[in-house]
């Protein structure tokens, strides 16, 4: 507990920390965004008949082998069969069956023309051209085939994947069970949000920060609202939230004499790992854990908190959910101007990117003050300045961490 953690060793510790939790069995139209833990095979063919891929006409192809528009070949229309339904007639020879997209191709027929390339006259059709024998039919099985492995456990199930399953009829699903994360805010200052500032108090945001972040981060959040500072009132609000799956507390982590966080926690059966971390923000954050369940002391100022919670909560949250990729994207982006940092801390800069011909160009959003929130919510990265830099020089490239890869500035024009 003595000396400060690097930021590479409290991530290490952290995630040698923590295993993937149990699985469980949901509706498939809840398993989205979660991680699959079972194989899963087709039952059936998909699709499971053969069927037309146009509107249409059935017919056989050996009858309109020397179709074409200057010897259109006429035939017989048997009726119609739109999709859904089942033709109980067969193409014979000189006939076709209108088709409608999705409908079982009907005993006889070897191939299906397009409309377009018809014309109807009465009960007959004149095709001047077609496509080829076996055109426009879908095969049994062209999609899955009965007993095809489609999905691998492991997998990050996506839109696609839940269609996927729906299709060979899987109502329900094993996926690895979502975290429940207990989130505690601590201090004599903090107010509700619906209570008006007094002097000398400020509202609770962290609170608001940290649910949305651990539900950002596909978990669940559950809060227990502010805790004043009181050693035996911390002590029995965190033995209620150690029954949840990780907990997390802001404030109190500092070494002010009303900082009864880690005293605390202790009481509640918690061994501290860490207590400070070479960075900044962020540098009280504590990390110690109850048997398999993790505990974070984030600080209280809401910069710190956050980037605490992108850096080391949020990944471990992800391989609790079992997923692979735990961290967030990090590019290389070349500095707008000189950025001055702390010599012998890890600093993380809240900046804007642009583009610059096809590369990022990152500029701070202003004041790296842990208190100010804006400049976070301002920012599309983390640039990272190491441990011995204590300036980035304008031109200079330096990694940055993406908080969303969704942003507007990172979306591009389609062009094909």
């Amino acid at each position: 507990m003595s000396g400060m953690t690097t930021v590479n060793q409290a991530v290490t510790l952290i995630l040698n920390s923590v295993s993937p939790l149990p699985s469980e069995k949901v509706a498939v139209a809840e398993s989205l965004g979660r991680v699959l833990c079972e194989d899963v095979r087709s039952g059936r063919n998909v699709p499971a008949f053969a069927n037309s891929a146009m509107d249409g006409f059935a017919v056989r192809w050996a009858d309109l082998a020397a179709a074409s528009s200057a010897a259109p070949a006429s035939l017989g229309i048997r009726g119609g069969l739109a999709a859904g339904a089942v033709s109980r007639k067969r193409v014979l020879p000189g006939t076709a069956i209108r088709i409608m997209t999705g409908a079982p191709v009907p005993a006889g027929a070897d191939a299906i023309v397009r409309v377009e390339y018809t014309e109807t006259r009465g009960d007959r059709v004149a095709v001047f051209r077609t496509d080829g024998l076996g055109s426009h039919i879908r095969p049994a099985g062209e999609d899955i085939r009965k007993g095809q492995l489609v999905l691998e456990r492991g997998r990050l199930l996506g839109a696609a994947d839940i269609g996927l399953m729906a299709s060979i009829g899987k109502a329900t699903v094993r996926v690895r069970r979502r975290p429940v994360v207990a989130i505690v805010a601590t201090g004599d200052e903090l107010i509700g949000v619906e209570d008006r500032p007094s002097r000398g108090k400020v509202v609770n945001s962290n609170d608001y920060t940290l649910s949305s972040a651990v539900r950002e981060a596909g978990a669940v959040a559950k809060s227990f609202g502010i805790v004043r500072d009181s050693r035996t009132r911390l002590a029995a609000t965190f033995r209620k939230a150690l029954d949840c799956d990780a907990l997390i507390t802001s404030g109190g982590v500092s070494m002010g004499d009303y900082d009864y966080v880690k005293d605390a926690l202790e009481d509640a059966g918690v061994r501290m790992r860490f207590w400070k971390v070479a960075q900044r923000p962020g540098h009280p954050m504590a990390f110690g854990s109850k048997g398999p369940r993790p505990v974070f002391g984030l600080p209280g100022n809401p910069v710190s908190s956050l980037v605490s919670f992108i850096l080391y909560v949020r990944p471990t949250l992800l391989k609790m959910m079992g997923h692979e990729s735990l961290f967030m994207p990090v590019v290389r982006a070349k500095l707008a101007h000189d950025i001055k940092t702390a010599p012998g801390l890890k600093e993380f800069i809240r900046c804007r990117l642009e583009e610059e011909n096809g590369r990022f160009l990152a500029s701070s959003t202003g004041t790296q003050s842990s208190g100010v929130l804006r400049s976070l919510s301002l920012a599309q990265a983390l640039v990272v300045a190491r441990e011995d830099q204590t300036m980035l020089r304008k031109g200079s490239h330096a990694p940055a961490i993406l908080l969303d890869h969704r942003s507007r500035w990172l979306q591009r024009e389609m062009g094909f």
